[in-house]
């Protein structure tokens, strides 16, 4: 059992594609795939999340980030659904009830992709290099009065303007970003603190659809305790343990011969 394949060729044939859509540290880095509307129910175009991981795991790992603007949701096996703070009061995540994080990688190298089908009025997804990392700890460090939501009022901004750090996940579309080395890339949720400024009394946003391997092989059914049994597929998932079991297999390898190096 093997998902039909596609490359990236694929998607030059039939779709507006930019490239080097962010600078980051003087760095070009991102891929805007613009599909036809009149394609988005056709194959691949209307893939599971896990396809599109998957299938463009080389151009993930080469442009940092893969944007699929204004591709129409697809929720198959989905590993949570993160909406405003106030919307996740039972759980016990703090991804999940917290306004803002602290800069991560996910599973790393394995990337990540989050999902939106309307635009998010409260939150987005700082993407951080290494420069935007080490200047939050230090300041974490120098100022250990400041909370997470004062550290991102004074850093994102700051990141923005040297450009050690962008904003996605607004917009609706899909979203693939890189864990590895690589790039480097570090994420994190932030705050649209103006809006919230404007609408204190807020209760929800627009939920973001969050797909990660290893966290659908392991995690699904703790990162939300009220994930719940809809949109789950077998299939899918098979596909996704057979294609995990290939990657580490390579992981491991790699880690043998570096070893003996």
């Amino acid at each position: 059992m093997n998902r039909k394949p596609f490359t990236f060729q694929d998607f030059e044939r039939e779709c507006d594609i930019q490239l080097n859509c962010y600078t980051l540290n003087g760095q070009a880095l991102g891929a805007k795939i613009n599909i036809p509307q009149a394609l988005h129910q056709q194959y691949p175009y209307n893939s599971s999340a896990y396809g599109f991981l998957q299938q463009l795991r080389a151009e993930i790992f080469e442009f940092g980030t893969v944007e699929f603007p204004n591709l129409p949701l697809n929720k198959t096996n989905y590993t949570l659904a993160q909406g405003a703070p106030k919307e996740h009061s039972y759980s016990a995540n703090p991804f999940m009830t917290g306004t803002c994080q602290q800069p991560h990688q996910d599973t790393p190298p394995y990337p990540t992709a989050f999902w939106l089908a309307v635009a998010r009025q409260y939150f987005a997804t700082w993407i951080l290099s290494i420069k935007a990392v080490e200047a939050f700890f230090e300041l974490t460090q120098s100022r250990p009065e400041l909370n997470l939501d004062e550290l991102h009022k004074i850093l994102v901004p700051e990141s923005l303007l040297n450009q050690s750090g962008f904003l996605v996940n607004q917009n609706p579309g899909l979203i693939l970003i890189d864990n590895s080395q690589h790039r480097s890339l570090y994420h994190t949720r932030t705050c649209n603190f103006q809006a919230v400024t404007a609408n204190p009394d807020y209760s929800c946003d627009a939920k973001m659809y969050a797909f990660n391997e290893m966290g659908l092989l392991h995690h699904i059914d703790s990162m939300d305790e009220r994930r719940g049994s809809e949109h789950r597929d077998a299939v899918d998932l098979a596909e996704v343990k057979i294609f995990m079991a290939d990657e580490e297999s390579k992981q491991g390898k790699h880690r043998y011969s570096t070893s003996l190096s």
